[in-house]
């Protein structure tokens, strides 16, 4: 059976969607969710909504952070299991949201086949230096992924979200409004992308 991967994106072009900004705790600290951490709150994030709108089944923060309804994060976690932790959030009153926080990072890009631009330390965030600013054109590397990768992040990019096609299906199944899917190629050495 052929796997299959998505970038997992937010569709930005709804008319009328909300917009969600930063996820913070509840002491006003914003979390670190993108460096595939587990994070352990014994309270609901807080999120805000920084344009007021059609409340969205997925939506991804101004930074990156995935927020799902109740079912979408069950079915995200029937799937990917202990690669996903959904911690409970309350989006401006709204309850039965979920943070995804992707807690798997592989080394799975291949280089040689994608597009992207690295941090250097000239760059104004020096601390970033050698990780992907931006991964225009993503391959990856299928003899890296593990048989059970579903739902994780690219190693030195804050931004890239990768889903299964498992996940994808189970997303689907539950009605995943606001999530955008972009296939990405494989490659191995016994095939050219």
């Amino acid at each position: 059976m052929t796997r299959r991967f998505f970038v997992l994106r937010d569709e930005i072009t709804i008319k009328g969607r909300w917009h969600l900004g930063e996820i913070r705790l509840r002491s006003g600290l914003e979390p670190l969710l993108d460096a595939g951490h587990r994070l352990d709150a014994a309270d609901p994030l807080q999120g805000e909504v920084t344009h007021a709108g059609r409340i969205l089944d997925f939506s991804l923060t101004s930074f990156n952070v995935p927020v799902a309804t109740t079912a979408l994060a069950n079915a995200v976690r029937a799937v990917a299991r202990s690669e996903v932790q959904c911690i409970p959030a309350e989006i401006a009153g709204q309850t039965g949201m979920f943070v995804l926080n992707s807690v798997r990072v592989i080394r799975c890009l291949d280089e040689e086949r994608s597009a992207f631009i690295k941090w250097t330390k000239q760059d104004h965030r020096p601390e970033l230096a050698g990780k992907y600013r931006q991964i225009t054109r993503h391959v990856l590397d299928e003899g890296a992924l593990p048989n059970d990768a579903h739902f994780f992040r690219i190693e030195g990019s804050l931004v890239e979200l990768i889903v299964s096609g498992a996940v994808k299906a189970g997303m689907e199944s539950v009605g995943c409004f606001g999530a955008n899917f972009v296939e990405v190629p494989l490659s191995s050495s016994r095939s050219e992308v």
